[in-house]
């Protein structure tokens, strides 16, 4: 077990746009990428965080993935339009992405933005949550490379598939956040674990033979257990059509793991903006979600009851200065910055 150590949420960002840069990454993507790093670290999803710069660095070395971003249209309307990111960073692709589909929401109600070709995005939490701020519902669906198998298979052909959806807060309350993977966990966790030496759960994957195992390196060989069994199967599946499929992006068992190193991963996104204005005023929406937290904090001990987002809302109430981050990842990261010849250290 390595011990965790306290960083600073600004030498986080530093030493991340500083690595990105190096690797050609433009100013304005660099800022995106580090923010999107720094609301993983302070809502306690780490595994999204700053211990992927070395994956994202080795993968534009080899050039598996772009440094730049370009959004190149490939059918716009009104309210649908479709995108390819040319092999550029999913973080990039998707603020970019719902920031269109805001627009398209703010005039007509409704925004639904397509991107193909693009990369992991980290958390979908931060993409959606762009929406609620402007009381906007954020909805975001992303394929990824295979890791569930089909109900009754073996062989991994799915993604975690990402789902995020954000609504806006009521009051002095926080936005409902429903981040989550198909699977009973991400699979972050269980690249953390691996780079941790640690075992996981029973529960969490099956081996290459599909027998339950706690080693995290034969479960990344294996495959993830989706939640719900075949429900989660199918939930992956959907996702898989909307956001591969449907967008022109890599579906079905081709879409590239975050850290293949050998052609575009081809990942796809869903974006969509709904414009709560279009459906009532803000007033009554706010006073009804108001009225959906008490019923739902009524249901038993309001503390030990939480709404989705609640605990990453508290996490950032919390971690406003610094983290905790394990000293096998800061030593990763300060080994990259002294190989690309940088003087910044976590």
């Amino acid at each position: 077990m390595f011990k965790m150590e306290k960083i600073k949420l600004s030498k986080i960002e530093t030493v991340s746009k500083q690595i990105l840069k190096k690797c050609d990454v433009s100013d304005s993507d660099a800022q995106i990428i580090a923010d999107s790093i720094i609301y993983a670290h302070s809502r306690g999803k780490g595994t999204h965080g700053i211990t992927r710069l070395p994956i994202y660095e080795r993968k534009i070395k080899n050039g598996s993935m772009k440094p730049d971003t370009k959004l190149t249209v490939v059918k716009d309307t009104p309210i649908v339009s479709v995108f390819d990111a040319n092999h550029g960073f999913g973080q990039v692709a998707g603020a970019k992405g719902i920031q269109i589909c805001i627009e398209k929401a703010e005039k007509h109600g409704l925004g639904v933005v397509g991107i193909r070709n693009s990369n992991n995005f980290g958390t979908a939490g931060y993409i959606v949550e762009k929406c609620a701020e402007q009381n906007m519902i954020g909805i975001v669906l992303a394929n990824s490379g295979p890791a569930i198998a089909p109900s009754g298979g073996k062989k991994p052909l799915l993604g975690t598939n990402p789902i995020g959806v954000a609504f806006p807060k009521g009051g002095n309350q926080f936005p409902i956040v429903l981040d989550m993977a198909t699977s009973v966990i991400s699979r972050g966790k269980i690249r953390l674990a691996a780079k941790n030496e640690e075992k996981i759960p029973f529960g969490w994957a099956l081996d290459s033979d599909g027998n339950p195992t706690d080693d995290p390196i034969e479960a990344i060989k294996g495959s993830m257990i989706p939640i719900g069994g075949h429900k989660g199967y199918g939930l992956s599946l959907a996702v898989d059509i909307l956001a591969g499929l449907l967008t022109g992006s890599a579906f079905g068992g081709e879409v590239k793991p975050l850290g293949y190193n050998d052609g575009y991963s081809r990942y796809g996104h869903m974006l969509i903006a709904i414009n709560i204005s279009f459906f009532m005023e803000m007033e009554e929406y706010a006073k009804n979600i108001s009225t959906l937290y008490e019923n739902v904090k009524q249901c038993g001990e309001r503390d030990r009851i939480f709404l989705p987002g609640e605990k990453s809302y508290r996490n950032s109430l919390l971690n406003t200065e610094t983290v905790e981050i394990n000293a096998n990842q800061i030593n990763e990261i300060n080994s990259l910055a002294e190989r690309l010849n940088l003087d910044c250290r976590l």
